[in-house]
């Protein structure tokens, strides 16, 4: 039996099956960040640099900083790591628009969908470097 031929932006049902385990990650995320204590998400300090320098990185804090962000303690939030409210919104968006795309089995506004992701990764790194700028000189 031979398929019926796809209209322009249909998801094949493959493509739905990878659109739904991609929708899982953001989704596993934010429960966790909803579950996990604020203060102490991780057991132990995974950020290599930090360990062996007691440098801060780039994204030291940010997962208290969605996690705090997600327990409604935005100011909190903020002074960990500016970029965890967008990180937390990231991870939302992509939870919701991926899961539009498998249950509508059509992607959704692709072109939209790469500026935006670009944008999101663009403002984060920028948020990401002037906090390290600010904590490096804190510490000078």
């Amino acid at each position: 039996m031979i398929p019926p031929p796809l209209l322009d932006g249909a998801l094949t049902r493959a493509r739905r099956l990878e659109r739904l385990t991609a929708a899982s990650f953001p989704a596993l995320a934010l429960g966790a960040s909803f579950v996990l204590p604020p203060r102490r998400p991780l057991p132990l300090d995974g950020c290599l640099l930090h360990r062996l320098t007691g440098l801060p990185c780039l994204t030291c804090g940010l997962t208290r900083a969605v996690c705090l962000f997600a327990h409604g303690q935005s100011r909190d939030s903020l002074l960990m790591h500016p970029a965890g409210w967008l990180a937390f919104a990231a991870l939302l968006g992509t939870f919701v628009w991926t899961g539009a795309e498998t249950l509508t089995a059509r992607e959704i506004g692709p072109r939209l969908k790469g500026r935006l992701q670009a944008g999101v990764l663009w403002s984060g790194t920028v948020l990401s470097a002037v906090a390290w700028t600010l904590r490096l000189l804190e510490r000078w």
